[in-house]
């Protein structure tokens, strides 16, 4: 899938700088499609106020430039966020839409 011009990249060191110099963050997941043997697929975006979405990618550049990284739900999904993540809880839905919730 396409980069769109309205997102920039980052990288998941750029994610820990982030979190290292305490800029607040938001994250969502875009469900971008399925497997060959029908799982779902997503892709993370990051969201900072007053930045465009940041789109993550692979910290390895391809010869046609940078990779999204994509992640199916486990163990991929889970183990992303609950390290990389902004500390909201994942819901999926009936159709594979993922949510966040705020904890408590």
């Amino acid at each position: 899938m396409p980069i769109a011009r309205n997102q920039i990249l980052i990288t998941i060191d750029g994610v820990k700088d982030l979190s290292e110099k305490g800029i607040a963050f938001r994250c969502r997941y875009e469900l971008v499609g399925f497997t060959d043997d029908g799982k779902p697929r997503y892709q993370c975006i990051y969201l900072r106020e007053g930045e465009p979405d940041a789109i993550l990618v692979s910290t390895r550049i391809t010869p046609h430039g940078p990779e999204p990284r994509y992640f199916n739900i486990w163990p991929g999904l889970f183990k992303h966020h609950l390290e990389f993540g902004d500390g909201r809880d994942l819901r999926f839905g009936p159709d594979y839409e993922l949510t966040l919730e705020e904890r408590g």
